[in-house]
This record gives C-alpha cells, structure tokens and sequence, in this order.
C-alpha cells in the first residue's frame, strides 16, 4: 500500500510540474518549459528514488516508469483538454519536440551517474579485503508478476481519477454548449492589431508569490476591424511587453468569423473557415469524445472488477 501510495505521489508530482511550468513559461517564454520541467523532474526522481528505495524497498524502474509513461501521458491529455488549441497547425510540436530533447539528455546524465554510481560501490564490495565470496539473494518466483500487478493497479487508479474528473467537464460541456441556431453569422472579417495594452489579472499561483501579489500583469493585443463594422479581438500575449511590442509592430492581418449570439446581442469571433454548424459541431464532438473514453474506461474499470472478485471467490 506504501509502494502505491509512492507511486501514485510521484506521478501527481510530475503532473503539477508539468502543469505549473507550462502555465509558467506561456506567461514568460515558451522555452522555459523544455529547461525547467526534465531538471525537476530528474532531481524529483533521484531525491525520491533514493528514499523509497531505502525504506520502501521500491525499484527505481518501476518508479521512473510510472512517473514517464503514467504521469506523461495524463500531463499530455490534461493539456490538451484544458488548451485545445495547441492542436490547430501542429501547435502541439513546438512543445513536445523541444521537451523530448531535452529529457533524453536528461535521463542520458541520471541513467549515466546510476551506473557510475553501481560500479564504484561493486569495486568497493570487492575490495573489502574479506577475501570470501560473495552471495546474492535469489529472486522471488513470480516477483515480475507482482510488480505489473502494482503497475496496473496504479495506473488503474490514476485513469480513474482522470476519467471521473474528463466524464464531468464532457457533461458539463454538452449541457452547456449552445445550439447553431443560436447564432447569426456575420460573416468573415479582417482584423488588424492597433493597440497592445497591460491589463491586471488574477495571479494564478500559489503560495507565498500568490499572497505577495495577488495580481499580475499581462498585455493583451487588441484587433479591431477597418471596415466599419466595430468588431474587436482581443490576444493575450502574457507578460512579455517585448513581444506585444513586435506583434503590434509586425501589423500582420488575421482574418475571423464573427458569430452574433441571438439572446443575448454579444459576439464571438472563430476561425474564417468554421461556421455556425461547424463551430458548435466541433464542440459537441469533442465533449462527445471525453464523455464517451471516461465512460468506457469507468465500464472497463467495473468490468475487471467483478471478474475479480468472481476469481476470488472461486478460488
């Protein structure tokens, strides 16, 4: 139960890192993301490994494992169902090449001072003087069977607590999302960025940052279009002044769908080549598609649950 309880820790720790650094380097520099999260987690990884090693007796393997595959692939699912957007034109690859470079020559070093590490404590174990042979401990039968019983039963846990957490923004999505006819197309328009302004938000941290400053600072390009229509766009750049600047410089055009809603007289504006139908189609199938993978996991989770306890009974 301790070994589980460990490993559950770590894989939450790498996905609070992975979340907070993300969050972190957007308001900053996208590049802090690939520096700052394989050094933590490395240093997580040997701080940790050491200690449960000593007195849990848990494998460091079977922790990295769970911390690389069970935390990363959650990190990555959280991400994109809290931004989908990194999706459109391959977003998404500014973010996991940089970041898998710069694991691989992290875990290159950890992997290489372990072993360095290993073979010094071997040449001083042979050179005690004693003179007798030494012995090892033969291994358990069936031992690997216990290890990917604790792995699926981890990993188990962890895509229950997401599935639960993905079942209730689906739901919430597909109740809340509103229908097509709820929208007056307006047509594409082409807006123009005119002015970058700083503006006061919520600090999204914790901690002794967030009681020291409660609000943060952020610039937020402002588009607005020349045809006298009035419609405005609003980007936020984060707090990088430098690169509102050089967007507001550049004057690059972009153009957008504006879509009026009925009750309530507000517009929102999407992609030029989306359209009412497409817009809320494009929701519906999204929250569709976590609804049902949460769903079937949970089904599959009950399922193997039974057969379980129908095992254990017979036997």
């Amino acid at each position: 139960m301790k070994r589980a309880a460990a490993l559950i820790l770590s894989a939450l720790f790498y996905i609070g890192a992975f979340m907070l650094t993300f969050l972190y380097s957007t308001e900053h520099n996208i590049l802090y993301f690939s520096y700052l999260l394989p050094p933590l987690v490395a240093v997580y990884f040997v701080i940790a490994g050491n200690i449960f090693a000593r007195r849990l007796g848990l494998n460091r393997c079977l922790l990295w494992l769970i911390m690389n595959v069970g935390g990363g692939m959650c990190s990555w699912i959280l991400l994109l169902v809290c931004f989908p957007m990194l999706l459109f034109n391959g977003f998404i690859l500014f973010f996991i090449l940089p970041v898998t470079a710069v694991f691989a020559v992290v875990w290159a070093v950890v992997g290489i001072g372990f072993l360095c590490v290993r073979l010094w404590k071997r040449r001083a174990g042979s050179a005690d003087g004693t003179g007798q042979p030494s012995f090892t401990r033969p291994k358990r039968t069936g031992a690997w069977k216990e290890k990917l019983t604790g792995i699926v039963r981890v990993v188990g846990v962890m895509g229950l607590v997401l599935s639960m957490a993905f079942l209730y923004v689906g739901v919430k999505g597909i109740v809340t999302v509103r229908p097509a006819s709820s929208y007056e197309d307006m047509g594409v328009h082409t807006f123009y960025p005119y002015q970058a302004l700083p503006t006061s938000v919520e600090n999204t941290s914790t901690g002794r940052d967030k009681r020291l400053n409660p609000t943060k600072t952020v610039y937020v390009i402002d588009y607005k279009t020349l045809d006298g229509s009035g419609y405005q766009w609003h980007v936020n750049t984060g707090n990088s002044k430098s690169e509102a600047n050089r967007i507001l410089a550049a004057g690059e055009s972009v153009e957008r769908r504006v879509l009026s809603i009925k009750e309530t007289g507000k517009y929102i504006t999407v992609e030029a080549e989306l359209t009412a139908d497409t817009y809320v189609e494009g929701q519906k199938q999204r929250y569709f598609w976590m609804v049902g993978l949460s769903g079937g996991y949970l089904v599959l989770c009950l399922a193997g649950w039974v057969v379980v306890k129908q095992s254990q009974k017979k036997g």
